[in-house]
């Protein structure tokens, strides 16, 4: 929800800076048109697809790089694989593979570290940066240029072809040397790949948390934010889908050094056109120009870190600054969600590589599997054009006289007042049609997983263990594991592939929905001194998450183990709805409308708790209710 402020806008400026996009609008009066959006600032067209195309391109060359350093990382050590595969696909006509290396643990690892260390520096240095351009246009050149110089130690590293070619063996001393220069080489690439992951986490940071929530149109016109975050998480989604299908077509069908030069060329010309765009949106809209507010605390300590008191005294700070973040992530009123949004990537439940690997393991073949995995990114794209509608639906709900955990009715100071006004607003209506429709996507997502949890249980039970005990992070067969086979009916294999995939897919839109809300209440009911730095926190959490669910893969690592993976993801799943029910709860006051249940009467049971005080069972009034009652006529 960006602020309508008219002070920052004259006359002058504003006319010159908005007369370009008056062409773009759909009144019929450009005089008029360019007054409301002076008025309410107003995000035209022009300045949405901008933002659109920078945000695009940015996606879709990380998204690009992602998936093109695995096959790079197996095709340069191809000496290193292990006998269990990980298959990516593509489509039914292709078909590429990769394998589990020590080079690719390697590469996972420390992209995976990076991110829980830094993410929250990165989310500070957002915050402490005074300008919004130079801050995104910092993140987009920082990216490029990691994958550039990455592209080019790619192409000495990178084989013509995915065999270990013949001419490397020469002799002894020839081979030891070109390993040296190889892993050299390596290493250069892995610390670009830090650059990489962090620029990129910086560029969705200030996009994201910075320039969308201050540049979007009030709630309710065409461009709000809303539409903003749906939109652009259609458009990761998309770049998700497609951009390693392309990149893995290029390299199949030419060599792996054709994909480096595909990569960094791509990058390069992509480059210009990202900061034009982003250019163009920032000189046409002055709520992106006007200086960010920076906190006290934070111009202190970076003054405290760049100042000459020694490397010590600066790794100090910088821990000591780590951990504020996270204490001001927790004492932030939407913690919970947040956090229950991090959770969720324990879950395994997915179709990532630990499934795909179990589902591969089970005698699927990657014709079906590609096919239930385009349909769930169909559903998960669906989300974005779900989230809107649904927003604004359950906004019209009654807010109960309680308006963000506070009791609103009987308040008579000034707060009060502004909380009573706010809530009846339509910024109000679309706080909670977010936190209600955050619930129901959460909810939704649970739902779907218990029958998928049951057909992997029944997969799983198939595998009869050849070697007794513990080994290899097996889990012995329990009287318990026993109980729950003999309960849980076998299915036909047809039947049961449906309602795996069927009902895998369908869960992925409660994800993204509940992703959506949690978003914009993060970007809404976070300081905007603290916004950033609270979503790197997140991305820290998110990435420890996703790290502790690769470790889990680890330790039970036989098919026959993947059945208690599932029914931990599940439970993790739950957690995450009690926490976000809670929390919503104490936000609202309520869960249910109780007054729409029973001609607005409670249920018999909660009268027999209430026989000493049986008002408190009745409907609590709302702010309509009372309206109502001191207009009526005696």
């Amino acid at each position: 929800m960006s602020s309508i402020t008219q002070s920052n806008l004259s006359p002058a400026t504003s006319g010159s800076q908005n007369s370009e996009d008056v062409e773009d609008t759909e009144s019929t009066s450009p005089i008029l048109q360019l007054t409301l959006e002076i008025e309410y600032n107003d995000m035209s067209r022009s300045q949405a697809h901008n933002l659109y195309i920078s945000h695009f391109l940015s996606t879709w060359n990380v998204r690009t790089y992602e998936f093109a350093a695995i096959i790079f990382t197996a095709t340069a050590y191809p000496d290193t694989l292990a006998a269990t595969s990980i298959r990516y696909f593509t489509s039914s006509q292709l078909k590429l593979s990769t394998w589990l290396s020590p080079s690719l643990l390697f590469l996972g690892i420390v992209r995976t570290l990076a991110s829980i260390l830094f993410s929250s520096m990165v989310g500070r240095w957002v915050d402490q940066n005074p300008s919004r351009l130079k801050t995104l246009l910092s993140t987009i050149s920082a990216n490029r240029c990691a994958v550039i110089c990455a592209s080019v130690l790619w192409y000495f590293i990178v084989m013509a072809d995915a065999s270990p070619p013949s001419a490397i063996v020469y002799d002894e001393n020839g081979i030891l040397s070109f390993v040296m220069l190889k892993d050299i080489i390596f290493t250069l690439i892995l610390l670009l790949g830090i650059l990489e992951t962090l620029s990129a986490s910086g560029n969705v940071l200030s996009m994201e948390r910075d320039w969308i929530v201050t540049a979007a149109s009030p709630d309710g016109h065409t461009y709000d934010l809303t539409h903003l975050n749906s939109v652009m998480r259609r458009i990761d989604l998309i770049c998700k889908l497609i951009a390693p299908i392309l990149i893995s077509i290029v390299i199949s069908c030419t060599t792996a050094r054709i994909g480096v030069l595909v990569v960094g060329v791509m990058s390069a010309i992509s480059w210009p056109v990202e900061m034009f765009c982003a250019k163009r949106v920032w000189n046409r809209n002055p709520q992106l120009q006007a200086p960010k507010m920076c906190s006290l605390d934070d111009s202190q300590q970076k003054q405290a870190i760049v100042g000459p008191l020694g490397v010590m005294n600066n790794v100090f700070q910088g821990l000591r600054s780590y951990i504020k973040d996270f204490k001001n992530y927790f004492s932030s009123t939407v913690w919970i969600p947040s956090f229950a949004l991090a959770l969720l990537h324990l879950s395994a439940l997915s179709y990532s590589a630990t499934f795909i690997t179990f589902l591969l393991s089970t005698g699927y073949s990657l014709h079906l599997i590609t096919i239930a995995r385009a349909a769930g990114s169909v559903v998960e794209i669906s989300s974005t054009i779900v989230a809107p509608v649904g927003v604004q639906y359950l906004g019209k709900a009654r807010n109960h006289g309680r308006f963000r955990g506070r009791d609103v009715l009987g308040m008579n100071d000034a707060e009060g007042l502004l909380l009573v006004d706010r809530a009846e607003d339509i910024e109000g209506r679309t706080e909670t049609g977010l936190e209600r429709l955050g619930l129901w996507g959460l909810s939704w997502q649970l739902l779907n997983l218990i029958p998928v949890v049951l057909a992997l249980w029944c997969l799983s039970s198939e595998f009869v263990s050849t070697e007794p005990g513990f080994g290899s992070g097996q889990i012995p067969v329990s009287d318990f594991s026993n109980i729950l086979t003999r309960l849980i009916p076998s299915p036909s294999p047809t039947l049961l592939a449906l309602s795996l995939f069927t009902f895998l897919s369908l869960s992925r839109l409660g994800l993204w929905i509940f992703d959506l809300t949690t978003q914009q209440l993060t970007q809404t009911l976070t300081s905007p001194t603290s916004r950033s730095s609270f979503t790197g926190v997140e991305y820290s959490l998110i990435s420890l998450f996703e790290l502790a669910q690769n470790v889990l893969a680890i330790v039970l690592s036989r098919p026959q183990d993947f059945k208690w993976i599932a029914v931990i993801s599940l439970l993790a799943v739950c957690v995450s709805n009690v926490m976000y029910a809670a929390w919503v709860g104490k936000m609202r006051g309520h869960l249910v409308h109780w007054e729409r249940l029973g001609k607005g009467w409670y249920p018999l049971i909660f009268m027999q708790f209430s026989t000493q005080n049986p008002e408190s069972c009745l409907p609590k009034p709302t702010l309509a209710s009372l309206e109502h009652h001191n207009n009526k006529p005696n």
